[in-house]
């Protein structure tokens, strides 16, 4: 179905290692969906977070076709996922690279927004 739709042809799926309960899957999208970031792994999280109605997946576990590019890598850690198996080792893993980022100081006199969001729940009333 995917190779039919000209995607690559990868799919995971999130599941309860307790029960072997089914919470989500997916597969790849980027062609269909005009989204680069429509990877099977990032669809089948945002699947499972939704009908958990969760922000983090503790205690689950995802299974993937392809070991996960850094990019879902990241988001599996952001959602905390008990473990990853994957069946192909990604030989290619650095096809969406940035290989040197730039950082741009922007100088004023008042502190970031990330630093105030922080400094606000860190506060106690």
């Amino acid at each position: 179905m995917a190779m039919e739709k000209n995607e690559i042809p990868v799919g995971s799926i999130i599941f309860n290692p307790s029960t072997g309960k089914l919470v989500s899957k997916a597969r790849n999208s980027e062609i269909s969906h005009n989204d680069p970031t429509a990877h099977a792994e990032i669809l089948c999280i945002r699947r499972a977070c939704k009908k958990l109605n969760l922000k983090r997946l503790d205690g689950l576990e995802l299974l993937t076709y392809l070991e996960p590019c850094d990019m879902c890598k990241e988001v599996i850690k952001s959602t905390r996922i008990s473990q990853v198996y994957y069946l192909f080792k990604n030989n290619n893993p650095k096809r969406k690279t940035i290989l040197n980022p730039k950082f741009k100081l922007i100088k004023n006199n008042n502190e970031n927004l990330l630093k105030l969001f922080f400094k606000k729940k860190r506060i106690k009333d």
